[in-house]
């Protein structure tokens, strides 16, 4: 029994939103003798490119691993560190709760700065809080004012 091209296009538009339930059904693309194409050349199929491009994206990058690199965020290193000081300077809560807080909203203000440390982790924080010191603090005195205006305890 021949399908009608409304049929059709509703497998097909079906297939190409539902690619994996197409995986273990053959694909069958009859077409009505009234909308056959000519050309003898056979197109692809949805399911036949989206099972292509499901392959060529789980195919694993081989990478050799080094066990002593760690990805490391920069800013929320030099904010938890900087923290303790920054709160005793002006005279906050020092809670936990309030801790937090104040961590959050800082590291929610800084752009964060992703880098992968090898072996000397006390020269990249020297050299990053060099670089990002007074972003740092102006951030954490910025959270400390708002955490101190309304804490949440």
């Amino acid at each position: 029994m021949a399908k009608s091209k409304a049929e059709i296009d509703k497998e097909i538009m079906y297939r190409k939103i539902m690619p994996s339930s197409t995986r273990s059904q053959p694909v069958h693309t009859e077409v009505p003798s009234s909308v056959s194409n000519t050309d003898s050349v056979p197109s692809p199929t949805s399911a036949g490119m989206a099972d292509a491009l499901r392959r060529s994206l789980t195919t694993p990058v081989q990478m050799r691993e080094n066990k002593d690199s760690v990805l490391v965020n920069l800013m929320e290193e030099l904010v938890l560190t900087r923290l303790d000081s920054t709160i005793q300077r002006f005279n906050c809560c020092r809670c936990d709760k309030c801790k937090k807080d104040i961590a959050a909203l800082a590291l929610n203000r800084l752009a964060p700065h992703y880098t992968v440390i090898e072996g000397n982790r006390e020269l990249k924080q020297k050299e990053a809080e060099e670089k990002y010191a007074s972003e740092v603090t102006g951030a954490l005195v910025q959270a400390i004012l708002v955490v101190k205006k309304e804490p949440r305890h």
